[in-house]
């Protein structure tokens, strides 16, 4: 039986991971963040039950999925994974196929269901839910409204009030909403891609973005600008009866980015 514990959650996301260490995005090291993001989750969230990797797991080198996978393995706790526009779906469900480290696509937990959508379009840095990722989403509801549930994909479904990325958003974002409009069970979606912070609700429905690992984009900039703020994670306490309590936590990591490019890494 489930106890009235809450289930903890932790939501890890955009790690643009290299194949080679000490690469590095907009001058900053991705393991270096990495590393100090995994620390402080094993210091402070030391019963966490699993893990949500949601997306841009590594930055378009698909050899880069073994050392994603040793890297998260020494967390000792099962990781989730679904694929951002930087990753590849084939492989990474190749490589992340079974083990503690792998691509899930929906998952119970106590009193609790977990969607993980694939927002990934081919050739676009924008996303897309292909009508099959709406109807797992449907059925799942369908199947199990005495399940609280969290939707988890890698855009932003919506736009998030930043110029440039609101330009990559979930294309049939509507699509979407439409789905989770009709099941009050959904307490939650859930994202990453804006390598930010994020926060809002629709009606009883929180909508929440989290921080990157890596590089973090200044919220509000019309033009490609990164953020000085320090990379972090989000965790989640769930509990029996569908409360939800969250929030965003960063790293010490003294590191200052370039500034300003061109180059959209999203």
């Amino acid at each position: 039986m489930p106890t009235a514990n809450p289930l903890r959650v932790i939501q890890i996301t955009d790690l643009h991971l290299k194949a080679q260490p000490g690469s590095r995005l907009w001058g900053v090291d991705v393991d270096a963040g990495l590393n100090a993001v995994l620390a402080r989750i094993r210091e402070q969230h030391p019963q966490a039950d699993f893990i949500l990797a949601t997306g841009d797991l590594v930055g378009d080198e698909p050899e880069a999925y073994i050392r994603l996978r040793q890297i998260l393995e020494s967390l000792g706790v099962p990781v989730y994974c679904l694929p951002g526009n930087h990753d590849f779906p084939g492989i990474m469900g190749r490589v992340l196929r079974g083990g503690s480290v792998r691509m899930e696509r929906y998952l119970v937990a106590d009193h609790w269901q977990f969607v993980l959508l694939d927002s990934s379009f081919p050739g676009t840095p924008g996303g897309h839910l292909a009508p099959g990722e709406l109807a797992l989403l449907d059925t799942a509801l369908a199947l199990h409204p005495e399940l609280h549930t969290l939707v988890c994909l890698h855009h932003n479904p919506l736009p998030v009030g930043t110029v440039w990325l609101d330009t990559m958003t979930v294309s049939n974002g509507e699509a979407l909403f439409a789905v989770v409009d009709r099941y009050p069970q959904v307490r939650a979606v859930v994202w990453g891609h804006i390598h930010g912070e994020f926060a809002a609700r629709r009606g009883t429905i929180q909508l929440l973005a989290t921080p990157a690992t890596c590089i973090q984009f200044k919220p509000g900039a019309l033009e490609p600008e990164a953020d000085e703020l320090p990379p972090g994670y989000r965790w989640f306490e769930l509990y029996p009866d569908g409360g939800l309590k969250t929030g965003v936590e960063r790293v010490e990591w003294p590191v200052r980015p370039h500034g300003l490019t061109r180059r959209v890494p999203a």
